[in-house]
């Protein structure tokens, strides 16, 4: 940091005028004149010293965070501080002369890959900052122009079509760059370790490199991994792999972070994303404490980093004493956890402190924070390992969108908006396969309501994941889907988009036959229905007036449809109970459980106990009935079908309803 009588290192950077352009830094007639070759500067030497005078100027010109960094950081990475809070403001535009300065030195980047294709530094350089400026077409065609031997080229072309939005075309190109790679390489490229909770990690790290089921356990990941499974391509790997893309390409041309790229940006940038967007935070002056060591004295003054010489990097003397929430990120980004005393590489504009009394009485010299913002809304990259071994299990706050702790986050740009789905399902048997029916209502997103909308159905089995789905395009607001899966545990993700609003709506959960083990007779799920004037003889029937939510008015009939499985073809008789009981979150623990083994119940509004003739000919009887729920006052209710025949223990079958008044 500057004292008070140096020039501010912001304002002592060489910078080249804005209206330097590419014509002059190369003289086209140099060997006409007959100059000797070895007297230009080489291409990449000039790509390389614009490159840092840009970025000079980048952190000279960043504007000014509104707001403050917060106290305490989510996740500390070596000596970055990072926090994410949707609620802050959004970083300032970038400044007109940043951009403009962008541009210039695009140009010149142009001029230089053109002149030499086939170097790495530069071609990497050229689609790297075209993407900054977010011309990614033009990032396309300078990765097609490439002409570096090996995969280089090839991620270059992954990673822009990626940004395109093109992730069937982008993963194609990804797969065939890493199959070109050496195995270590490879391996790297694949490795998943930074985005899984501890027991996950575990269980990764024991399967080797080349063990083919450390290949399925990450492709597994990434399957599951997807935002929405009804869209084509996998942008969640792709997504990763253009972040592996951005470490090359960061490795050798550091941005803003002045002390260069390390491991500890690299696994912030693997984890949650790189910056879209930059701003400053000036920190004062304040006191501070060092303890005197004997013989010792801290070189270059308090807290004052090693030069950049230095092979050891920036240091800290011993016992200092820094302030809380220093650096650090603003909407969704990153900086140093502490001042340059600790190292904080963070955008420190400055270096050096005054002199460290005897008494161990000192400075902190003012400094500035570069703070990077990563694209928001973000939400959990990875599920956790719990759901990743067995997503049949899984209920909705699994998949919650912020669910703790957030190991990693990505931001889909086709899903600004990310909520709960307002929906109905069930799951019936034919033979050996599982019909899902799922019935919906995005009119209660407002962000859907009157939109163009897609609506999918998506159905994976857990063991073998592979998708079965229904898609509509230019689908109703409400409506109902249906599809066929093999019967066993499932995962079911119900999807509902609109596109042009960047919009989407989702229900994303396990799916198990009923539990009824060693019983000849089960039951299938609960389907409610709206009543049309006579009862369905089969779930195809009944699904096109499923209700599209749990929520139900009291003052309409409800109907309830159901199959059992297994009866006598010769006819057999059935007790039908069904009950309507109140859910009361206050019950205790041994109440709850009790209650759920049957054993006690509550005073029921609604009990209906029909003596009922399984069908005939048929090992599957097909049922409803018509519910009053007029008594029924506001609130949350468990309706609950048991079934008895004689021989065996009564199954149930049991579906949430939420009365919101009449």
């Amino acid at each position: 940091m500057p004292s008070p009588r140096l020039i501010p290192l912001a304002l002592a950077f060489a910078l080249l005028p804005l209206g330097v352009t590419a014509q002059i830094i190369r003289n086209p007639a140099a060997h006409a004149a007959g100059d000797s070759e070895s007297t230009a500067p080489r291409d990449i030497d000039v790509g390389r010293r614009a490159q840092a005078d840009f970025e000079d100027f980048h952190r000279a010109n960043i504007p000014s965070a509104n707001t403050r960094p917060p106290a305490n950081c989510d996740e500390t990475v070596g000596r970055f501080c990072y926090w994410y809070d949707e609620r802050a403001p959004a970083p300032p535009r970038e400044p007109l002369t940043i951009t403009q300065r962008r541009e210039q030195f695009i140009a010149l980047l142009d001029t230089l890959a053109r002149h030499s294709p086939d170097d790495r530094w530069l071609t990497g350089q050229r689609v790297r900052y075209l993407a900054e400026a977010e011309r990614f077409s033009a990032a396309l065609e300078a990765a097609k122009e490439c002409r570096v031997g090996g995969w280089w080229c090839d991620i270059l072309e992954g990673f822009s079509l990626h940004l395109m939005g093109e992730y069937v075309a982008a993963e194609s190109v990804y797969d065939a760059a890493i199959g070109k790679m050496q195995p270590h390489d490879r391996c790297e490229w694949r490795r998943i370790d930074l985005l899984v909770d501890d027991d996950t990690r575990q269980q990764y790290k024991r399967l080797p490199c080349d063990d083919p089921q450390r290949r399925a356990f990450e492709d597994r990941t990434w399957f599951f991994a997807r935002t929405l499974y009804s869209m084509k391509g996998n942008d969640s790997r792709t997504e990763y792999f253009a972040r592996m893309t951005m470490t090359e390409l960061l490795h050798d041309a550091p941005s803003l972070y002045q002390f260069g790229f390390d491991d500890d940006e690299r696994e912030l940038l693997l984890r949650f994303g790189w910056p879209r967007a930059w701003t400053s935070v000036f920190n004062i002056a304040h006191p501070t404490y060092t303890a005197p060591k004997i013989g010792e004295g801290p070189p270059g003054g308090l807290g004052g980093p090693r030069g950049p010489g230095d092979p050891k990097g920036p240091s800290t003397p011993g016992g200092n004493t820094m302030p809380p929430g220093m650096g650090g990120l603003g909407r969704g980004g990153r900086g140093p956890v502490t001042g340059p005393g600790a190292g904080g590489r963070g955008g420190i504009n400055g270096r050096g402190s005054g002199p460290v009394s005897e008494d161990g009485l000192g400075w902190q010299p003012a400094y500035t924070s570069f703070i990077g913002h990563e694209p928001m809304p973000a939400y959990r990259y990875v599920p956790p390992g719990f759901v990743l071994n067995n997503p049949s299990i899984s209920d909705s706050s699994a998949w919650r969108l912020q669910l703790p702790p957030v190991i990693g986050r990505y931001a889909p740009p086709y899903a600004t908006a990310l909520k709960p789905l307002e929906h109905q399902k069930a799951m019936f048997r034919r033979g050996d396969s599982a019909f899902v029916v799922m019935a919906y209502d995005a009119r209660t997103m407002k962000e859907l309501d009157s939109a163009r909308i897609n609506a999918a159905l998506v159905i994976t089995p857990s063991d073998k994941p592979r998708n079965y789905a229904a898609i509509v395009r230019n689908a109703k607001s409400a409506g109902v889907l249906t599809v066929k899966a093999p019967w066993g545990p499932l995962l079911m993700s119900a999807e509902v988009a609109a596109p042009e609003r960047k919009a989407v709506a989702r229900a994303r959960y396990g799916l198990a036959p009923p539990l009824a083990i060693g019983e000849r007779v089960t039951i299938s799920d609960l389907l409610f229905y709206k009543p049309y004037g006579s009862f369905p003889a089969s779930v195809e029937e009944a699904a096109p007036h499923a209700v599209p939510t749990e929520r139900l008015r009291a003052d309409e009939k409800l109907g309830v449809y159901w199959e059992a499985y297994g009866t006598d073809p010769a006819g057999e008789k059935m007790s039908v109970s069904l009950t309507v009981v109140k859910e009361s979150e206050e019950l205790g623990f041994f109440r709850r459980q009790a209650r759920a083994l049957n054993l006690t119940r509550e005073k029921t509004p609604v009990v209906i106990t029909v003596q009922d003739q399984s069908a005939r000919g048929s090992r599957t009887s097909p049922r409803a009935l018509e519910v009053d729920i007029r008594t029924l006052k506001k609130g949350a209710y468990i309706v609950q079908l048991e079934i008895q025949v004689a021989g065996q223990f009564v199954v149930r079958a049991d579906h949430r309803i939420e009365v919101i008044g009449p």
